[in-house]
């Protein structure tokens, strides 16, 4: 471990092994970067020492030491063999590499950030559960690189349920999977019933300058390690949305705007089904019990006596003819 000479070095830039991973594929594409202030003590009262106020500047700037950037917080050796292993037991492809919980998620966990200078309050979440309960909410402690509380809410169990419909019939599930289930020789298919449940999220005391937040979805392994369970975050990842002629931001001829995506065990659909937003059908959140709060920032306009749906009886208007029926009437 060595110490930088704030004199003379001003910033330092080190690619981690999964940026230096990237890079060798010609996919290192930085779009944001962050700023961290983990080894700056701004009052020395934490320390236990009587500091005057205009020393505190002189004391972080020039008589801290600083050590050099770190880019491992895991043994690479380990975690080469953790990859060789997956891709061995056909996990994934060797060749789709991801980067290590501990060095995306615990090492540089608590960037600036900005509070809204109209509040006295740091910023907080706001989360409300429509159609389902929390079971338990509590905040999860983690020591790597640095001791991290993450709030975290067990949801009680969904319940999904198999059964047997004929499409020929009104349909009276109304909580059924949207799949496309290949109907048998006498008309019955096999549909899924599922519970919903709808999170309403939002962030106190800052200031809304972003349209939506971010959703990353997880795969948790555990893995004994020394007698010590040690949790493996495995990153899933989203189906890119395709908008009329546009695929990934590049406007395309219309032969070419579909695209064949199989979906595997790496892809969130493959698991779940996540609508946000007005992506949600205002049916669904009515049957739920949600109720638009306009103090909310994303709030839904929502009125249950408009927007629910009755189920539709169109079906029964007509009833079949009974074949070989002799034509009367006149000539139109």
């Amino acid at each position: 471990m060595t110490f930088k000479n704030q004199k003379e070095e001003v910033m330092e830039i080190e690619l981690t092994s999964y940026g230096k991973h990237l890079l060798s594929k010609g996919k290192f594409r930085p779009s944001f970067y962050a700023f961290f202030d983990d080894d700056v003590l701004y009052d020395a009262e934490y320390t236990g020492e009587a500091e005057v106020q205009n020393n505190a500047q002189k004391r972080i700037l020039e008589e801290t030491p600083r050590t050099r950037v770190q880019v491992s917080y895991s043994g690479i050796e380990t975690e080469v063999a953790k990859q060789i292993e997956s891709a061995r037991a056909n996990k994934k492809d060797l060749k789709e590499s991801f980067q290590s919980t501990r060095e995306k998620h615990y090492s540089l966990s608590a960037p600036l950030g900005n509070s809204s200078v109209s509040s006295d309050y740091a910023p907080s979440w706001d989360v409300t559960l429509y159609g389902s309960e929390f079971t338990q909410q509590r905040r999860v402690k983690t020591g790597d690189h640095q001791t991290t509380q993450i709030p975290q809410m067990e949801v009680k169990d969904s319940v999904y349920e198999t059964f047997v419909t004929n499409k020929r019939q009104t349909q009276s599930v109304s909580n059924v999977f949207d799949a496309n289930f290949e109907a048998y020789d006498n008309g019955n298919s096999i549909e899924i019933g599922h519970d919903d449940f709808i999170l309403e999220i939002d962030e106190l005391h800052t200031d809304s300058m972003k349209e939506n937040y971010e959703i990353e979805v997880f795969i948790v392994e555990e893995d004994t390690v020394d007698s010590e369970t040690v949790e493996t975050l495995i990153p899933l990842s989203f189906k890119k949305q395709q908008r009329g002629n546009v695929v990934n931001g590049i406007l395309v001829e219309e032969r070419e705007k579909r695209q064949t995506i199989a979906i595997d065990e790496t892809y969130v659909e493959y698991y779940l089904d996540i609508d946000i937003d007005t992506d949600i059908r205002k049916d669904r959140l009515c049957d739920l019990g949600y109720s638009t709060d306009f103090s909310k920032r994303g709030y839904i306009k929502v009125d249950c006596k408009v927007d629910r749906k009755s189920p539709s009886r169109m079906g029964e208007v007509y009833e079949e003819l009974e074949q070989n029926l002799p034509i009367s009437g006149d000539d139109c």
